[in-house]
């Protein structure tokens, strides 16, 4: 039986305990993974020891995030803990170094988006013309999404599947520098963004809760290839 690729999974902590929704783990272990939960950590010696252990990353949904953001948070938005912000982007900072995969999931997409120079609406569904619902505490479900044609994501793409879930405030404004829009809605909001070598995808909606298993059979293929290099590189 082949070995699992190691995804790391980053974490909040709340109430002095970690939390992590268990659908990322088994949307992982489902895709072929082994899923290894990321504490936070504060300096860039712990994140390189982390980093050390996986091949792949997933960044989960979390949090309101005001850096590079435009507007204020709405009210049933709390902003992101300083000590989850810290460890996120050293943990970030660290697997982009390596050239781990990512895959970004809604907080986790937009954290992509403000460390690649990018910009954020802090409240789309108030600041931008024509926009639908899409926060489900203000009663959005799901809503359809074009795949941009020629993307990686396109390749990756289940061909019968056309609506997402919606689950957020912010929206990603401006990609950020190396990355392109790979999906909008109908209302022409950024549901998908990806680096332009198709090794970091970030989703507004979140797979795990649809049973989307393409992304993360994507994520865990790169992550294996991710391995395998590094162990014919150890060998030379």
């Amino acid at each position: 039986m082949p070995v699992r690729p190691l995804i790391g999974i980053t974490t909040s902590f709340e109430d002095g305990k970690y939390r992590l929704d268990h659908a990322y783990v088994s949307a992982v272990k489902d895709a072929g993974g082994q899923s290894v939960l990321m504490p936070l950590v504060s300096t860039i010696e712990e994140a390189a020891q982390l980093c050390d252990q996986i091949h792949g990353l997933i960044i989960p949904g979390g949090p309101g995030i005001t850096a590079r953001t435009v507007g204020s948070l709405p009210a049933q938005l709390q902003a992101v803990n300083p000590g989850r912000w810290e460890s996120d982007n050293l943990i970030l900072n660290t697997a982009v170094e390596r050239n781990l995969p990512i895959l970004g999931i809604c907080y986790g997409m937009q954290l992509l988006c403000v460390r690649a120079g990018g910009s954020l609406y802090a409240d789309v569904e108030k600041q931008v013309d024509g926009a639908s619902v899409h926060s489900e505490k203000r009663g959005a479900q799901s809503h359809p999404v074009a795949v941009v044609p020629g993307s990686h994501l396109a390749r990756i793409w289940e061909s019968d599947l056309s609506t997402v879930n919606s689950r957020h405030f912010q929206a990603v404004l401006d990609a950020g520098i190396n990355y392109i829009v790979s999906a909008r809605s109908t209302d022409g909001i950024i549901e998908a963004i990806e680096r332009t070598d198709g090794i970091h995808i970030g989703v507004q909606f979140h797979p795990e809760r649809m049973r989307l298993r393409s992304l993360f059979r994507n994520l865990t293929r790169q992550a294996t290839e991710y391995r395998d290099a590094a162990r014919r590189a150890a060998l030379t």
